[in-house]
């Protein structure tokens, strides 16, 4: 014989299957007063462990959800911000002769062109090394014909990431995140 269900448990709903550890979320309260949720930010850097700390550094900035991509081909990095829905792509610029695919702006704005073309609304931002006078035009022409809407030459200051963190946010559907 069995026992009546207890109430508030899953298995006591038709179609029973077991207690569940996953509770039912209620979709998040929306209108005015109400505290925005944070863009998420998908990080792309040269390396996997860059990746990881640029996307741990961003997890203590606050402001975002941060996501590392892994991959550097830009398939992956485009599916991977479709498939998260970013917000904002941070991706580093790697000009070294030294690297294996060197990342350069070329290869950057091919990626922010093709995210773009997935997430509209997705903001791209660079990261470049210091010590490249000669990248300077290139980086502006790319800003210029809204390729990439930012860039950084040099360490990346937690300021100038609030700001594009907060333009990210600015250009969400309905100027509030998801």
């Amino acid at each position: 014989m069995r026992d009546a269900p207890a109430k508030g448990r899953r298995d006591a709903e038709k179609g029973g299957g077991g207690l569940s550890i996953f509770q039912k979320r209620d979709p998040p309260p929306s209108g005015p007063g109400v505290k925005r949720l944070t863009p998420k930010a998908a990080v792309c850097f040269t390396t996997p462990a860059m990746t990881r700390r640029a996307a741990d550094w961003l997890g203590r900035l606050g402001g975002c959800r941060p996501l590392g991509i892994l991959s550097d081909d830009c398939d992956d990095v485009v599916w991977q911000c479709t498939a998260e829905k970013a917000d904002l792509l941070l991706m580093k610029a790697d000009f070294t002769d030294g690297a294996e695919e060197p990342r350069d702006i070329s290869a950057c704005c091919d990626v922010a062109i093709e995210v773009r073309r997935k997430l509209p609304e997705c903001r791209v931002y660079l990261v470049c090394e210091k010590g490249h006078p000669e990248k300077q035009a290139a980086l502006d022409k790319a800003v210029e014909l809204t390729l990439i809407d930012g860039y950084c030459i040099g360490d990346l200051d937690p300021q100038q990431m609030r700001a594009w963190l907060d333009e990210a946010a600015e250009a969400m559907p309905g100027g509030s995140a998801r």
